[in-house]
């Protein structure tokens, strides 16, 4: 559907936010179609839920076996935040469920619910914190569970809160978080977790983060971070795997023009673990992003991210993970976007020393209706590029198509 008046193929942003400076196609207003949420005193309430179909036709990938399964999506959020201008509070909820028709094996639940606030002092300082609760799962194609005879999603929770710091004086910006992160596994038992079960991975991580930053221009700085983390078991016959973790990342933000902008960090990192006989890792760490505006209608985007992991496999304890990833989001009309993604990660072990890559490509259409209707299709292609001894190759596709009612 097409505004009167607008070409189909030519409709051009009119409303001065949607041009402003660093404003994506994905994240740009449209004041025609946006949901206007419920306003009340002080808040504004959102609320979207989703309802759809879909077809996976390996549902089992790595497993050995090819399951074909049709499916039945739904998906919920909420949002309750402040609409004052200073200082920010509220709540997010969200909800996900997908039913795989005639075997419900295959099939999972995910919620997480969360709160957050923030202080403002000053102009630009400030404090807050966070708290969330969520629950997620891993699917049997995970290269973590697939040596193991798991037969359906495994279940884990996430309980985290979150204090931070943000300190301005005149161009120097000061930063430090605390986090406390708390995993929770479902108890299944299976000779390929570490410890024979994987509530035998339970772990709490603490997280302490320093940073200075200094403001040559808006939106151009420099940037220096440090983060010590410690990974503690929560039953004895794992404390070997206990750790510490150190980082030191340097970068920067940069606004290059209207049309593109950038903020990356490198560094190093190195782990060390409780059990002298397990080997440290240590090696070379970054993460980056870079968007690119060719025109007011496509957006490119660029991530990649180097980070250490902890593993369920019984011949692991962590793992590092690189991954990388490609977006392009075209507006083809002012109610239709188009979104192409190209992701890939590889794993590499050390406990034998063992690399696994997976690469997925995505595309998905949204179009939308009017302020609180939208219809989303989408294509996904899951491959395991590189899978060395132990690891079963496959190819997975899904097909899904959504409705999205907001208010």
């Amino acid at each position: 559907m097409i505004e009167s008046g607008a070409s189909p193929a030519t409709a051009q942003p009119s409303d001065p936010q949607e041009v402003a400076r660093g404003v994506t196609v994905s994240t740009r207003p449209r004041p025609a179609y946006d949901p206007l949420g419920v306003r009340l005193p002080g808040f504004r309430l959102d609320a979207a839920i989703e309802l759809g179909a879909g077809y996976d036709d390996n549902a089992t990938a790595g497993s050995g076996s090819n399951t074909s399964s049709a499916f039945l999506d739904q998906q919920l959020n909420l949002s309750l935040v402040s609409t004052r201008t200073r200082h920010a509070y509220g709540l997010i909820a969200t909800q996900a469920t997908r039913r795989y028709i005639g075997d419900d094996d295959y099939s999972w639940t995910d919620y997480s619910l969360g709160a957050y606030g923030r202080y403002d002092i000053g102009r630009a300082s400030s404090v807050g914190v966070e708290y969330s609760r969520t629950r997620s799962h891993i699917d049997i194609t995970s290269f973590e569970v697939s040596q193991g005879s798991l037969t359906r999603p495994l279940r884990y929770d996430v309980e985290t809160f979150r204090a931070n710091g943000v300190a301005a004086l005149n161009r120097v910006n000061l930063t430090a978080a605390l986090e406390s992160s708390s995993f929770s596994f479902q108890e299944q038992n299976d000779p390929g977790f570490r410890g024979g079960s994987a509530a035998a991975n339970d772990y709490t991580r603490l997280t302490g983060e320093i940073g200075a930053a200094y403001v040559f221009l808006p939106g151009r700085s420099v940037m220096l971070t440090t983060r010590l983390s410690e990974i503690t078991y929560d039953r004895a016959d794992q404390r070997g795997r206990d750790s510490f973790t150190w980082e030191v990342l340097a970068g920067a933000r940069y606004d290059i023009n209207a049309l593109a902008y950038a903020s990356f960090g490198v560094g190093y990192r190195r782990r060390e673990f409780e059990d002298p006989g397990l080997r440290s890792i240590s090696g070379p760490a970054f993460e980056g992003r870079l968007v690119l505006l060719p025109s007011q209608l496509l957006s490119l985007t660029i991530g990649a991210q180097r980070t250490i992991e902890e593993s369920l496999r019984s011949t692991n304890v962590s793992y590092v993970l690189t991954s990388g990833r490609f977006q392009a989001d075209y507006e083809l009309r002012r109610n239709l976007i188009l979104t192409g993604e190209l992701r890939a990660e590889q794993l590499e072990y050390q406990e034998p020393d063992r690399t696994a890559l997976q690469g997925v490509a995505s595309l998905s259409m949204r179009l939308l209706l009017n302020r609180n209707a939208s219809v989303i299709a989408s294509y996904r292609h899951v491959r395991s590029l590189d899978t060395p001894d132990g690891f079963q190759e496959f190819d997975r596709n899904l097909f899904q198509l959504r409705l999205r009612l907001a208010i």
